[in-house]
């Protein structure tokens, strides 16, 4: 579905750029924004009807994600 939207592409540069403002680890910086920012989509995507409603749910979606929402979707492994 994103790939049918203009400006998804920005709008994840927006959320990974907000990131690294607030950590001073840019790699963790922007693994987390994308993180985040792909959650937001999976759940934008089971209600939106198609892409003009799937780019209002994605703003709605990321403007309300919680930790608890966030740790319970992520798929992402810590390496040590």
């Amino acid at each position: 579905m994103m790939s049918q939207i203009v400006g998804m592409g920005c709008m994840a540069g927006s959320v990974v750029g907000t990131f690294c403002a607030v950590e001073d680890n840019y790699l963790f910086a922007s693994v987390a924004g994308l993180v985040c920012f792909e959650i937001a989509a999976e759940n934008a995507d089971t209600t939106s009807e198609g892409p003009g409603t799937f780019k209002v749910k994605m703003f709605d979606k990321i403007g309300t994600l919680s930790d608890m929402s966030i740790d319970k979707m992520k798929k992402l492994e810590e390496i040590k």
